[in-house]
């Protein structure tokens, strides 16, 4: 059936009488302590000792029947006598490995001497030993699979056709019934996108889900440990002895456990689901900083339970495709960025009246609707407007850049994909999305470059009637999980396309180009009269603010006026484009603000290696670039040695130790600044390629 409403899905109306009871539902449901569930599925067993592995806290009431010891006895034996002293140094030596994934062992415990899955980690005060039974019959050739699977990831041209493959491989090796991946979007709904399946297998590609499904706190237990094992969901949970901690009183946080019970809503989602066992890793985003997308598998008649090795393996298989998945992103957005840089060169080539907007727009308004997909754009300055295509009339759109930087937190890029559901809603005119980018210029009236999207009418196919369902747990009222999975169609109104965040940086680059241009301008007609104002949208124009370097238009202007110097003399020229590895983790372990004295650092020890002839640049982010004057292919490669060295060698107050990955390009007869700068940008994502902390050149 088909559902015409134009609401956004998650937003289902209720009688008022049931407000109230909806609410408390809710509430329940996203604070459901399923971390601390007190049991254990029934798949393998569970030790807890105290922090220094003295003294046994909880077991399992199955521990019996796994190591042949009645759970009385096990509460009062030491460590060494259940474990043995050999496998607890293991344990002790595997926990002092300060790793955030917990590692794994092997042993043979137990009178019949089983061998066992051991897989320890801290728990707060804590120590938690899982143990798993190993399978009797020999494993597949893993180590083969993960090697078959490094080779294969480097042959994918697009994200789609990688998670495409994923999916395929992950069904061969673990038999499952159906393997998908299940990815968010901004308001935590979720769709399939990838699909393996096996024959007489429904198909959920191409369906949606509403957030309620993974409520919050599940999603954050996806941040601390990426995999979920369910491989009987219909089997009954497995109390821990005693309830809680005998010393303190307190539950037992299994977030980082493989064996942690399944929660009682989730078996009741799985069953009306028709799934016997399941398996989830997490996929995240690097620079959303979030969980992304969730590979999930199914096994949907019988019981389906994976090996711990295999289980592993799956796992290391989403760890190396996550890296490349970021690449080959990098890579599209890439294709997005040169073609902006086009647009930017040929501002460049007749900027002496880029002060209009409208004249600006009328130049180059149907170059950035074709460039950013939209229907509309509107260039703002001042009291003028340029605007071409599909958007609002010009007191509509004075009024959106009123809002736009009152805001508390302006002025900085908003986007909506339905203004009709934001403060805006009252101006949209024709249009339903909006990307809005200020433009950073020293000016009492905000500046913005607004794209806008016309709506885009959407069926959306739901996995089932996205509608909550209230029942009773003893007092409270809780979510329950919706009882069908059959296709429902939803006809969405009033939203636009996703401003895909490529997109979104393109236009924050296209808007900085943009204010320096018009800076500019304005610095050459006001020169006269405000020095000091001259003098700051200068720096403004030139400078990095954060490193004090030059910024990407200065280094640009550099570049082209040294390809042409090199062509018209035959003079030597090259360009060393370097990025900062792996600096996101700088950032999340330590804050942007060390994130930023890092890159003053390392402009600082740059510098001292560099001639006076050669020129810094900071490119973008954690990219810099150096154009080094008179110097040939060999020179610029030995120049990005030294400097890979030097900041090697260095020490990052507060960050420890940070490498670079530099690129290396020398001009070439027929050489602009766009074809020297990919071929740069080539080399540096090949030495990306190559293990990072290295210099490689394309000449």
């Amino acid at each position: 059936m088909t559902n015409e409403a134009s609401k956004s899905v998650n937003r289902h109306h209720y009688p008022d009488s049931h407000e109230a009871e909806l609410a408390e539902a809710q509430s329940a449901c996203a604070t459901e302590p399923v971390h601390i569930p007190g049991a254990i599925q029934p798949s393998g067993g569970l030790i807890s000792f105290d922090a220094d592995l003295t003294m046994v806290r909880q077991v399992s009431a199955n521990l019996g029947t796994l190591l042949g010891i009645p759970v009385e006895h096990a509460l009062r034996s030491s460590p060494v006598a259940l474990l043995g002293s050999d496998l607890l140094k293991r344990i002790t030596r595997e926990l002092d490995e300060r790793s955030k994934v917990p590692g794994t062992l092997t042993a043979c415990l137990g009178a019949e001497a089983q061998g066992l899955h051991v897989t320890p980690y801290r728990s707060g005060t804590r120590v938690v030993v899982e143990l798993e039974p190993l399978p009797a019959e020999d494993e597949p050739r893993l180590l083969s699979v993960l090697n078959r699977w490094l080779a294969t990831v480097r042959e994918a041209a697009t994200p789609d056709q990688l998670l495409e493959w994923l999916v395929e491989e992950i069904r061969d090796l673990t038999g499952f019934d159906r393997v998908l991946i299940y990815r968010f979007d901004e308001r935590w709904n979720g769709s399939v996108t990838a699909e393996s399946r096996g024959e007489g297998i429904g198909s959920f590609l191409g369906h949606h889900f509403p957030a309620s499904d993974i409520p919050p706190q599940v999603r954050a237990l996806y941040d601390r440990n990426c995999l979920r094992s369910i491989p009987d969901a219909a089997a009954a949970a497995v109390p821990l002895v005693p309830d809680n901690d005998p010393v303190d009183a307190t539950p037992l946080d299994l977030s980082l456990g493989v064996l942690r019970a399944v929660s009682p809503i989730h078996q009741e989602y799985l069953a009306n689901m028709d799934v016997a066992s399941a398996l989830s890793v997490a996929l995240h985003d690097e620079d959303e900083e979030r969980l992304g997308a969730l590979l999930s598998c199914h096994a949907l008649a019988t019981p389906h339970r994976l090996s711990p090795g295999v289980r592993d393996t799956v796992r290391a298989l989403v760890q190396i495709t996550v890296p490349q998945l970021r690449l080959l992103r990098t890579r599209t957005e890439s294709q997005l960025m040169q073609k902006v840089q086009v647009s930017r060169e040929l501002l460049h080539q007749s900027h002496e009246r880029w002060i209009d907007p409208d004249l600006i727009v009328a130049q180059r308004g149907e170059e950035w609707l074709d460039l950013f997909a939209a229907d509309g754009v509107a260039l703002v300055h001042r009291a003028h407007q340029g605007i071409r295509g599909s958007v609002p009339d010009k007191p509509s759109l004075n009024a959106m850049v009123a809002w736009l930087s009152a805001r508390p937190q302006a002025p900085v890029a908003w986007y909506s994909h339905c203004l009709k559901e934001t403060p805006l809603a009252a101006w949209h005119g024709p249009s339903s999305g909006l990307l809005a980018v200020p433009l950073p210029i020293d000016t009492a009236q905000p500046s913005w470059l607004l794209l806008f999207r016309d709506e885009e009418i959407e069926t959306r196919r739901w996995a089932g009637l996205p509608e909550k369902y209230i029942a009773s747990r003893g007092e409270y009222s809780v979510l329950a999980p919706r009882r069908s999975f059959a296709e429902w169609q939803e006809k969405v109104r009033d939203h636009c396309r996703v401003w895909r965040r490529s997109e979104r940086r393109a236009a924050s680059d296209l808007a900085e180009n943009l204010a320096a241009l018009i800076a500019s301008q304005e610095i050459h007609l006001l020169n006269a009269r405000l020095h000091e104002v001259n003098e700051r949208l200068e720096r403004l124009a030139s400078l990095d603010s954060l490193t004090g370097v030059w910024n990407r238009y200065h280094i640009e202007q550099t570049l082209e006026k040294e390809i042409a110097s090199a062509t018209r003399y035959g003079r030597d020229c090259a360009l060393l484009l370097l990025d900062v590895d792996h600096f996101k983790a700088v950032n999340d372990d330590h804050g942007h603000e060390i994130g930023d004295k890092a890159l003053m650092t390392l402009v600082a020890r740059l510098n001292t290696m560099l001639r006076e002839a050669d020129h810094l640049g900071r490119w973008g982010g954690e990219e810099f670039v150096v154009v080094a004057t008179g110097t040939t292919a060999r020179g610029a490669q030995d120049l990005a040695e030294r400097l890979r060295q030097r900041v090697a060698e260095s020490h990052f107050e507060e960050v420890g130790p940070i490498t670079v990955s530099i690129g290396v390009a020398a001009c070439r007869p027929g050489d602009t600044v766009k074809t020297l700068v990919k071929r740069a940008d080539q080399a540096m994502y090949r030495a990306k390629q190559l293990g990072r902390n290295g210099v490689y050149s394309v000449d």
